[in-house]
């Protein structure tokens, strides 16, 4: 298998075989697969991975998003997960529901106890900066 480093470090040195043997050995949740010392992503038609190491946070955003439904109208909140490195996002990528969201949070915690997985105070734009 190839593997795409989504952060560029010193610490993602793996040849793609090490790296497929991780893949392997993990547990996958969706798009998401946890190694040991290691997070891979599927997304499009590449396997992305990052080492724990280097991720500065890595958690779980909810966003409600407006459905028009066959008997009317309502929101659904869809979990997605976020990686973060050197403040920025790297990558977002939506799991398959709210039970496998938390099961997931739970495993990354495991392999990665020392790793940030809180999710940062989200700011509306017309509230003028309070937080929700």
């Amino acid at each position: 298998m190839k593997f795409t480093p989504l952060y560029v470090s010193e610490l993602n040195n793996e040849t793609d075989k090490s790296l497929t043997v991780r893949y392997k050995a993990g547990h996958t949740i969706g798009a998401v697969t946890v190694s040991e010392g290691y997070l891979f992503i599927k997304k499009g038609l590449r396997r992305y991975y990052i080492a724990y190491e280097a991720a500065q946070k890595i958690f779980r955003r909810i966003r409600r998003l407006h459905a028009n439904i066959c008997c009317g109208d309502g929101d659904i909140e869809v979990d997605y997960l976020v990686v973060m490195a050197d403040d920025n996002e790297l990558i977002e990528v939506s799991l398959p529901g709210r039970k496998a969201a938390k099961q997931l949070m739970d495993e990354i915690k495991q392999a990665a106890p020392s790793l940030d997985t809180t999710a940062p105070v989200r700011v509306d734009s017309d509230d003028e900066g309070e937080a929700v």
